[in-house]
């Protein structure tokens, strides 16, 4: 068939001649041709491809200079199908929500744990000045927050209430699934806002982490200095623990795109990124349902005044075992939630069979 073509065959006088490489080359092809495309190959094969396409395209390029039409053409096709392949783009991956929540983002998070790391302590810092502060006294709450929230809080501590009262009186205003829909608006705000302002080289997630680590603690500040220190962290705890996790992520998030502006290594800016912005958006995306989760809990049952809610360790415990089942998920859902991890074990466990005496 390829004599036709004004083709020379000389497979049988030299094996290492052009021909025989084209002829390879056909077979690696059409070895791929399968559903399972390169996979078919074994290593040593995939770097014959490679070796044998660069050849064919040198051959091609010659036989075009010497004005070997047909010999150009038929090397043409044949690049043309090794290019189609070797540079295919790969086939999208459906999105499986089970293994991205149950995998994929808990080991972004592990993988980015220095950003994770700062942003959580940026949270410590913040929240213990403002907490140092307010405590002494509760004028700095109106410094370093708003003089609104020392006005909302100061007449609550002062009267004998329940923890859930605080939250009385938006929650009958707008109503239990009302007052969770406002507030998982604004958490989600924020987190975006988090992650959107890494692109400040950082600043800006910095200034928004520092902002609400500083309420905060002044606002467990002002409930210390009126000696109810108790009663403003039940009030936080149910949903805070869970809330106050979600935008330490979303710091991160933001955080891992800012240090890959200021320090993008060997690579431009523009690349790093690019790069970064695949870890951070999997963080950012990763605590929405933790802000729907707190969201339902502010609304439904951080307002609840009686039962047992009426307690507050009860309520502190609440939010103990919410931030304990987060962490870990973020911590050990790959190692629960991936079949190949878990079935690693075992193959090890094996016995091994006795050598006869």
């Amino acid at each position: 068939m390829r004599s036709s073509m004004g083709i020379p065959d000389t497979r049988g006088s030299q094996p290492a001649s052009p021909q025989h490489g084209w002829d390879r080359l056909t077979e690696l092809l059409e070895k791929c041709e399968g559903r399972q495309g390169l996979k078919a190959l074994s290593a040593a094969e995939l770097r014959e491809l490679q070796r044998l396409y660069r050849s064919a395209t040198s051959d091609l390029s010659l036989a075009r200079s010497q004005g070997r039409q047909q010999l150009a053409e038929y090397l043409n096709q044949l690049v043309g199908r090794a290019h189609g392949l070797v540079y295919a783009r790969p086939p999208r991956r459906r999105v499986r929500l089970g293994e991205f929540f149950g995998v994929t983002l808990p080991r972004t998070c592990k993988r980015n744990w220095p950003y994770w790391a700062v942003s959580l302590a940026i949270l410590f810092v913040g929240s213990g000045v403002g907490f140092a502060l307010a405590a002494h006294n509760p004028a700095w709450a109106e410094v370093l927050v708003s003089r609104g929230m020392r006005e909302m809080i100061e007449p609550f501590v002062q009267e004998d209430k329940a923890a859930g009262q605080y939250f009385g009186g938006a929650a009958e205003m707008l109503g239990g699934g009302g007052f969770s829909g406002v507030l998982m608006t604004n958490n989600i705000r924020v987190a975006l806002l988090c992650f959107a302002l890494g692109i400040s080289f950082g600043l800006g997630t910095v200034y928004v982490l520092a902002q609400n680590s500083l309420m905060l603690g002044s606002a467990l500040g002002l409930g210390a200095a009126h000696g109810k220190l108790l009663l403003m962290s039940s009030v936080v705890a149910p949903h805070g623990v869970v809330e106050i996790s979600a935008v330490v992520l979303a710091g991160a998030a933001g955080l891992r795109l800012g240090y890959a502006l200021v320090n993008p290594g060997d690579l431009l800016r523009r690349d790093a990124l690019l790069l970064a912005a695949r870890d951070a958006g999997q963080i950012a995306l990763g605590t929405v349902p933790m802000f729907i989760y707190a969201g339902l809990v502010e609304g439904l049952v951080s307002p609840q005044s009686t039962g047992i809610l009426a307690n507050d360790v009860i309520r502190l415990l609440v939010g103990f075992t919410g931030g304990l089942l987060l962490y870990c998920w973020l911590l050990a859902g790959d190692l629960l939630f991936d079949p190949s991890v878990r079935q690693a074990p075992s193959s090890s466990l094996r016995r091994r069979p006795r050598k006869r005496p």
